[in-house]
């Protein structure tokens, strides 16, 4: 994580994912892997599901794209 995203709450995005495979059981159907700065530190955090890009998330919605893409 970039210490921009960090700032503006990667640490809870990064445990609603975590939590949301978890509670779902889908450590083996979801390739889950972290990456250092992407160079977009305004639009922080981002995420990529299905290869779709996401930017400025925080827990509350990451939970909702987990759901629509993954459900």
């Amino acid at each position: 994580m970039g210490s921009s995203c960090f700032a503006r709450g990667n640490s809870q995005v990064l445990s609603a994912i975590e939590g949301y495979i978890s509670e779902n059981n889908l450590e083996d159907r979801v390739e889950f892997e972290g990456h250092l700065c992407l160079g977009r530190c305004n639009s922080g955090p981002h995420v990529s599901i299905n290869g779709k890009e996401y930017s400025a998330l925080d827990a509350d919605c990451i939970i909702d794209l987990l759901k629509a893409e993954l459900e």
